[in-house]
């Protein structure tokens, strides 16, 4: 069975048509042309899916080749202006959220992406990760070695750390990549904390700051609309055969059943070293 999904951690995917200057009716039929051959490269594969970037909106091509697609909304901030009209177009209410978490924590840049990993794991309490967590330091190793994304912690004065993101950014956008935060001790402030640290870091450097989707979900919607951002459509396009759609239903029954085996079970040891992982790392 052949399958062109998502990769692992990435946001978007699909095809860039840059056209030249003419009619807009010439340009408009040269990439609906254009899209459509890309797309017959993948019709024979049993399953196609993307996540198009918000700047990709002609799903004209996508729709006529029989592909399914969705609305994937996300919030972004252009944070190009000055600094204090980005803090007030915040809501009033998260404005004073952010000063009291500020009265206690302080932001720190965490350089170890194995750490980061280790804390991100064990705030998923034996919740499986859905993605694979092995591949993150090979990220951030790239990421890093470009000078293209931090990884900040809000810890307070005993050290504990309470909430960590990992911020990446391209030539356009700061991304709200991932977050974690420990719940057994997260200031209710911890993570608007650090987003606002977030956009700082788009502002210095002229960007715009992507929170990223989720907002289907109506607390995340709040959450993030509150900080001021516009709303912007990435599109999720897919396509699946008969056979696929057959075989993915048969592959349900036995992960239920194996869910239901294990429900209870202990969460595997993600501290083999005695760290403690709500502690801010000694450099």
């Amino acid at each position: 069975m052949s399958i062109c999904e998502m990769p692992q951690i990435t946001r978007f995917l699909g095809p860039t048509v840059t056209l030249q200057s003419g009619k807009t009716e010439a340009r408009m039929r040269l990439a609906h042309a254009v899209i459509t051959d890309l797309l017959k490269q993948v019709a024979d594969f049993d399953h196609v899916e993307m996540t198009l970037d918000t700047g990709f909106s002609d799903v004209a091509a996508f729709l006529a080749c029989g592909y399914e697609v969705r609305a994937h909304p996300t919030f972004m901030l252009k944070c190009t202006s000055p600094r204090d009209e980005l803090w007030s177009g915040l809501r009033d209410k998260t404005k004073n959220v952010i000063r009291r978490a500020r009265e206690r924590l302080a932001i720190r840049e965490v350089t170890s992406a194995k750490y980061f990993v280790k804390y991100y794991q064990a705030n998923l309490e034996g919740a499986k990760s859905y993605f694979d967590l092995s591949r993150l330091e090979a990220v951030y190793a790239a990421a890093s070695e470009r000078q293209q994304c931090k990884i900040l912690a809000a810890v307070d004065s005993n050290n504990n750390v309470h909430a960590q993101v990992f911020f990446v950014w391209d030539h356009k956008f700061v991304h709200y990549f991932l977050s974690s935060r420990d719940r057994s001790i997260a200031h209710p402030g911890s993570v608007s904390l650090l987003l606002w640290s977030g956009i700082e870091l788009a502002h210095e450097r002229g960007l715009h700051f992507d929170f990223d989707g989720g907002i289907e979900n109506e607390a995340r919607y709040k959450f993030v609309v509150a900080f001021g951002g516009e709303l912007a459509n990435r599109f999720d396009v897919s396509r699946s055969t008969i056979r696929y759609r057959l075989h993915r239903q048969l592959r349900r029954v036995p992960q239920a059943l194996l869910r239901r085996l294990s429900a209870g079970a202990a969460a595997s040891d993600v501290n083999d070293h005695g760290v403690r992982l709500n502690h801010f790392p000694s450099s």
